[in-house]
């Protein structure tokens, strides 16, 4: 049971971490957006000044990632919610608590 027990911790610790990755990532992508508001604020098309185009392009690649960083946060709740059920089923853990992961 050891072996079973320390695989399944370290199954939790992993999807744990990418879950805590995806939503760091997710905070510095939302920073990201803001740097690209304050940067197409200055768009008079003088030298230097970002062009309404480019603005609007980076703003288009920005959202894409945004909804694809939340279909992936997505997947990795679900997986951190299996685990944790699938430890709750084998007696590896007690019932998930009063604050489970939140399902998106």
């Amino acid at each position: 049971m050891s072996d079973t027990r320390t695989y399944y911790e370290q199954l939790r610790a992993r999807a744990r971490h990418l879950l805590g990755k995806l939503d760091d990532t997710m905070s510095d992508l939302l920073a990201v957006e803001s740097a690209v508001d304050e940067v197409s604020k200055a768009d008079m098309d003088n030298p230097g000044e970002l062009s309404t185009t480019d603005a609007a392009d980076l703003r288009q690649f920005l959202d894409t990632a945004l909804f694809s960083l939340r279909a992936a946060e997505r997947i990795a709740v679900e997986h951190v919610n299996d685990v944790d059920r699938a430890m709750f089923r084998l007696g590896l853990a007690a019932a998930p608590g009063p604050e489970p992961v939140p399902r998106e």
